[in-house]
């Protein structure tokens, strides 16, 4: 399974959503109803307000929903990856990865408000790494903040995607104060709009909605055996796909290093920001999915002998269907 995705055969594109649909199964035939969190941001929750006629009807609508998102961020993030030549050759490998850790994670095949995120942060993604040659980043920046911004209205804890932001100019740009303003001035302007339409519509009561109490804790989550097979079949392979991918990319461009070395800040910030404002589950943690699945995608791609690889794949679907008899009890 892992050679065959290692090509970069159109074909693939069909043979991953036919797959997703299958170890995905389980979410379709069980529905599951997203619930308002006190960490929901106002759009999300006025999202489920539009969705709640429809979906006490048709149940279903939630699980169609949440893979539409999942595999069109798998789909759009492989071929960015593969249009940034971050592996020596095209494949499929990133996009079967993260269709696959997300189904390890039942939590991830929810429709939630980190998940509608990762849209933004997959488009938002390349952009930041082309800033090392663009040159006039202006725009870019500030539509980069602005999307940023707009991922603080479902959920706000991802404002802190601002380090992110600060990460990339770091990294791909010399240091020019006119850039950094731009970026934060992109990420404000979202809220300069909210707060003049409560001023003209008068409804000031909603400002707590959109900018709750901050705090760090711990989620509620149980270790359980569960919990540590979910652990080690995500962390192994990133733990591994991490020492190939650093291995490998000091023969690349400056470019690609640079952009390897994004993505380490990138899965760190998305694995901290959960932390805050955080409740029950790993819901939250779906924000990490995308970096994690790169490096998945290294642990696959890189090693000559695929034996280990295919053999934690095929432990990962062995897990997933172990699971279908958990949703359906």
């Amino acid at each position: 399974m892992i050679r065959f995705f290692s090509g970069n055969n159109p074909l693939n594109v069909f043979t991953l959503f036919f797959l997703g649909l299958l170890i995905k199964l389980p979410y379709f035939i069980t529905p599951v109803v997203p619930q308002i969190q006190e960490t929901d941001g106002f759009l999300y929750i006025e999202l489920l307000k539009v969705l709640k006629q429809p979906g006490s009807v048709f149940p279903t609508l939630y699980p169609i929903f949440a893979f539409v998102l999942l595999f069109t961020q798998a789909i759009t993030f492989n071929g960015l990856v593969n249009d940034q030549k971050l592996f020596p050759t095209p494949n499929y490998l990133l996009a079967l990865s993260f269709l696959v850790i997300t189904s390890v994670v039942p939590e991830w095949n929810v429709l939630s408000p980190a998940l509608i995120i990762n849209t933004i942060l997959v488009m938002a993604w390349p952009r930041m790494v082309e800033l090392y040659h663009h040159p006039k980043p202006k725009t870019i920046l500030f539509n980069i903040g602005f999307g940023f911004g707009i991922c603080s209205f479902f959920y706000f804890p991802s404002a802190y995607l601002l380090l992110l932001l600060i990460v990339a100019l770091l990294l791909f740009r010399p240091f020019f104060l006119t850039e950094w303003l731009i970026a934060i001035l992109g990420i404000l302007t979202p809220f300069y709009f909210l707060l003049v339409y409560f001023f003209v519509w008068d409804k000031w009561h909603m400002i707590e909605a959109v900018v709750p109490n901050q705090y760090l804790r711990l989620p509620n989550i149980r270790f359980n055996w569960e919990f540590w097979v979910k652990f080690g079949l995500i962390i192994f392979p990133l733990l591994i796909g991490l020492a190939t991918s650093r291995r490998y990319s000091v023969r690349m461009l400056v470019q690609t290093r640079k952009s390897w070395n994004f993505m380490i800040f990138y899965l760190i910030i998305a694995l901290f920001i959960p932390f805050i404002n955080s409740f029950l589950g790993l819901t939250h943690w779906v924000l990490a999915a995308v970096p994690i699945s790169l490096f998945h995608a290294a642990f696959y791609y890189y090693p000559k002998k695929k034996t280990l690889p295919e053999l934690i794949f095929w432990f990962s679907l062995l897990w997933i269907v172990a699971n279908y008899a958990v949703l359906n009890s």
